[in-house]
């Protein structure tokens, strides 16, 4: 991939990002259960707008104006990844309890996008439709996040370095495995 085509996702990698964030730190500063409520009615918000959007062309050609730049070609007139994500986050928090739910996100956040530009950028070695490369740097951006996350927060993500490089290959097979379901989803 060339720097410009790198450069074609950075909006994407930033929503990406800042849109995962947001919903951890939502779902983390909640009390349980209105976590899991406030998470299930974006959810729901998510999937009700990506029925308008396709059901009605004059929304859909809003959307694509205004979120142009973070959608991928077939995302505009198909579903996009937000529904995967938000149910892959709402789905985090029902099924874990809050510190390991916050952990499973970490992959999603930040290892998901450093393997699609590392894929991307030197990807050479293909393996099930993703690259080696990419997936390398999907396990080493989920890991040295979790390092970080385990230094600065120690009370939440007081795990030991193998369970914290563990998570990080979890994450990053779920990412590149081949799968039926977004990966948005899957990595949580």
């Amino acid at each position: 991939m060339s720097l410009a085509a790198i450069r074609e996702e950075i909006p994407r990698t930033f929503f990406h990002i800042v849109g995962g964030f947001s919903l951890a730190c939502i779902a983390w500063e909640l009390d349980s259960p209105t976590n899991k409520i406030v998470l299930g009615a974006i959810f729901a918000v998510v999937i009700a707008g990506e029925v308008a959007r396709l059901t009605l062309p004059g929304l859909n050609r809003l959307t694509q104006a205004l979120a142009g730049p973070v959608m991928r070609p077939g995302e505009k007139e198909g579903i996009s990844g937000l529904p995967a994500f938000t149910g892959g986050v709402l789905a985090a928090f029902i099924l874990f309890p809050k510190p390991v739910a916050l952990a499973a996100l970490v992959p999603l956040i930040f290892g998901d996008r450093a393997g699609l530009l590392v894929g991307k950028g030197v990807g050479r070695v293909k393996m099930w439709g993703k690259t080696l490369e990419g997936s390398l740097g999907c396990l080493t951006v989920s890991f040295l996040v979790y390092l970080f996350l385990a230094w600065k927060w120690s009370l939440v993500f007081n795990y030991s370095t193998g369970v914290l490089f563990a998570a990080a290959l979890v994450g990053t097979l779920a990412e590149a495995l081949p799968r039926p379901f977004d990966d948005n989803l899957t990595i949580p």
